[in-house]
């Protein structure tokens, strides 16, 4: 055996197309359709004429890249039946037999073509295109038969039920007839005795709605009267509440304004406090770096005085001295402005705290519009204060800078 029948038998178009005969004569592809059952007539008809020309194939004859290409369009018609199979439409039919002319076209290239006209291989194709359509026409005829034999026994039930109910229907009329005369008579007695009653019950309602017309217009008038007085009664009492609610507005008015008046003081007390307390602070730290830089003058000279008796003052050492004592002095006399600026401001805010909580009781006895005219005013005080001292602490600020920035000097020059 050559190698090119060795590598043809190994080729992957073997059982791509021993996949494709067997899809092909599968009995699920027949549809209930004509455009189905034609294309699968078709498709089994290509494929069994091409299979003649398949068989034929010489492996020593036949470049296996042109192997390469049948497989390829097989496969392709293979997916197209498969997917046919899975969701039934019969798109996928169509696209099958269209790779089955490209199969059509790359089998003609080949040299075992010749062998496909073959009678054989015509007559096979022929005949699994006839085999198809006629299990279409033999199961179309069958299922015929079936619904006609089905529709034959459905009438003769549908006449027998006719029979029963043209029956029941005759039953039905008389017992209407029957219901007719009652219902006549029963409507002639009714209509006797609704006269008479109607009658009667007329003659009673006129009698009874001039009685009850005669005693509400007694009461009417009765009551009349007495919702004339009630209604007065009522109108001075209403006047009276009225008034004892205006004068509990304004009391609750001016409590309010009093209630607001002693929680701002309140604040205030308590930025006067906080200021108070860092002022104190300050001033502690002041106090301590002044003591500091005084004894770094003076505690020398001292402890000479103490330890020689014969001491005798050099201005050059106390003038050395001073130096280390600035570099003291400069924080001191930044807590001590500081001190101060803090205690300013617990001054203002105790001076807010004590205008707040003596105006109301100062400007009850004036005139309104005196009393809202010194509101206005003690308002643009306090807030002009606030203004002017937002901008003193910008000055102190640059101030400070200004102090740090000549620390710095003097202690780079010493």
């Amino acid at each position: 055996m050559s190698k090119w029948i060795d590598r043809f038998n190994n080729h992957a178009l073997i059982g791509v197309w021993a996949n494709l005969l067997e899809l092909t004569q599968d009995e699920s592809l027949e549809g209930a359709t004509e455009d189905i059952v034609e294309d699968v007539a078709r498709l089994r008809k290509v494929i069994s004429y091409l299979n003649g020309a398949f068989e034929s194939i010489d492996p020593e004859l036949t470049p296996f890249n042109h192997l390469t290409n049948l497989q390829k369009s097989a496969q392709n018609c293979i997916n197209e039946i498969n997917a046919y199979k899975g969701n039934k439409n019969s798109g996928h039919l169509t696209n099958a037999n269209n790779h089955a002319d490209t199969l059509l076209i790359q089998f003609q290239q080949t040299p075992a073509s010749i062998h496909a006209i073959s009678p054989e291989n015509i007559k096979e194709s022929v005949s699994a295109y006839s085999e198809t359509i006629g299990s279409y026409i033999s199961k179309y005829k069958n299922e015929t038969e079936k619904s006609v034999s089905d529709l034959s026994e459905y009438i003769t039930k549908l006449d027998r039920e006719v029979e029963k109910r043209e029956a029941k229907l005759a039953e039905l009329s008389v017992q209407i007839e029957n219901v007719e005369q009652t219902i006549q008579k029963q409507t002639s007695e009714f209509n006797t005795q609704y006269q008479s009653s109607e009658k009667s019950r007329s003659e009673k309602f006129e009698k009874e709605l001039e009685n009850y017309s005669q005693r509400s217009e007694e009461n009417i008038e009765k009551y009349k009267n007495k919702v004339d007085e009630e209604f007065g009664s009522l109108s001075l009492k209403a006047g009276k509440i009225i008034e004892v609610l205006t004068t509990l507005q304004d009391d609750a008015s001016k409590v309010y304004g009093v209630t607001i008046n002693t929680l701002q003081a309140g604040a205030y007390s308590s930025y006067a406090n906080n200021e108070e307390k860092v002022a104190n602070r300050y001033r502690l730290f002041a106090s301590l770096l002044m003591l500091i830089g005084v004894g770094f003058l003076v505690l020398p000279e001292i402890r000479l005085i103490f330890e020689n008796g014969n001491y005798v003052f050099d201005w050059v050492k106390v003038v050395g001295r001073i130096p280390l004592s600035l570099v003291v002095f400069v924080p001191a006399f930044y807590f001590a402005k500081e001190s101060g600026k803090h205690r300013v401001n617990e001054i203002t805010n105790r001076r807010r705290q004590h205008i707040l909580t003596t105006l109301d009781p100062y400007v009850e006895l004036m005139d309104p519009q005196n009393a809202e005219d010194l509101r206005v005013h003690v308002a643009k005080t306090v807030f002009s204060e606030v203004s002017s001292s937002s901008e003193s602490k910008e000055s102190e600020t640059g101030n400070i800078l200004s102090q740090l920035a000549n620390l710095a000097k003097q202690i780079k020059g010493g």
